[in-house]
C-alpha cells in the first residue's frame, strides 16, 4: 500500500503532562483508520500536531515522501491535508454555498467577493455544486449554516474539510452529538466518500459501534503512546486493549 503520512518520535507535553509521547506511525492511501482511547489518551493532540494546529516538542513528520515537520497548517492544506474539527467549526451566518464556497474560492486561487456575481465563477459554482450534492446538503445551499440540524452542520463542516480536495483528510468525533439518524447518515457518507474519492480518512471517534463498522484499522493510544495497532477482528481480541480501554461492557457490545 502507498504510504501517505508517516511519523518518526512525534511528541508534546504540557507542562508535565505528556499528552504525545515518542509516536512513530504511518497512514496508508485507502485505508479508513480510526484512532481510539480514553479521554487524555492523546488523540486530538496526534491530530494537531500531523494538521499543524500544535507546534510539536520533537519529532519528524513526512507527508508523500517529504518532510513537513516545520510546515505551516495552510502549506499542508495546500499540499493535500484536510480535517474536521472536534468543536463545530462553521460560519453560522453564511449559507451552506457559502461556507463551502470559501475553501473552494481559496483551492482554485480566487478572491471571495460576496457581492460580485456569482456567474462569474462559474467553476466555483460547478464545485460547491457537486460538493454539496455528495454529501446531500445541495437542496439547502440557501440555508443559513446556523439553522441547520447539528447533523446537518456535521455533513457541512465534512463538506469544508474535503472542499480543498485532500488527499488525507482527519475527521475529529464526526458523530459528536448525533441522533441515531443522524449519525446512520453521516456514516453512509464517510464510507461512501472514502470508496468514491481520492481522499483518505483518518477519524478519532469515541463512538465504538462507528469504529468498528467503519474502519479498515483501528489505532489505539493510552497515555500518550500507541498501544495497538490492527484490524478491527485484532483490537476486539487485544487483550491489553481490553484491560485499559474496552472493557468487558463493551466487549459484549461489539462480540
Amino acid at each position: 500500500m502507498t504510504e501517505l503520512l508517516r511519523t518518526e518520535d512525534l511528541s508534546k507535553a504540557f507542562g508535565h503532562f505528556i499528552a504525545v509521547d515518542s509516536v512513530t506511525i504511518n497512514f496508508t492511501m485507502d485505508t479508513l483508520t480510526s484512532i481510539i482511547g480514553p479521554n487524555g489518551a492523546g488523540k486530538t493532540t496526534l491530530i494537531n500536531l500531523l494538521t499543524g494546529s500544535l507546534p510539536m516538542d520533537s519529532g519528524r513528520i513526512f507527508f508523500k515522501g517529504e518532510e513537513i515537520t516545520k510546515i505551516p497548517t495552510n502549506e499542508r492544506v495546500k499540499r493535500g491535508i484536510g480535517r474536521s474539527f472536534q468543536i463545530m467549526n462553521i460560519f453560522p451566518m453564511l449559507t451552506v454555498f457559502q461556507n463551502v464556497q470559501i475553501p473552494v474560492l481559496s483551492l482554485l486561487n480566487k478572491s471571495l467577493k460576496f457581492f460580485s456575481r456569482l456567474d462569474a465563477h462559474r467553476e466555483v459554482i460547478n464545485e460547491v455544486e457537486r460538493i454539496s450534492k455528495e454529501v446531500g446538503l445541495w437542496d439547502k445551499r440557501e440555508v443559513l449554516a446556523g439553522e441547520l440540524s447539528h447533523g446537518d452542520q456535521r455533513l457541512l463542516e465534512m463538506s469544508i474539510a474535503i472542499a480543498s480536495q485532500p488527499e488525507l483528510c482527519f475527521l475529529d468525533e464526526p458523530t459528536s452529538g448525533m441522533n441515531p439518524r443522524e449519525r446512520v447518515k453521516i456514516l453512509e457518507n464517510i464510507r461512501r466518500l472514502s470508496k468514491e474519492r481520492r481522499t483518505t480518512f483518518i477519524i478519532v471517534e469515541h463512538d465504538m459501534d462507528v469504529v468498528f463498522s467503519l474502519s479498515d484499522r483501528i489505532v489505539v493510544m493510552h497515555r500518550g503512546g500507541i498501544i495497538a495497532d490492527g484490524k478491527p477482528d485484532e483490537i476486539k481480541e487485544n487483550q491489553n486493549v481490553k484491560e485499559v480501554y474496552l472493557g468487558e461492557e463493551l466487549e459484549e457490545e461489539i462480540i
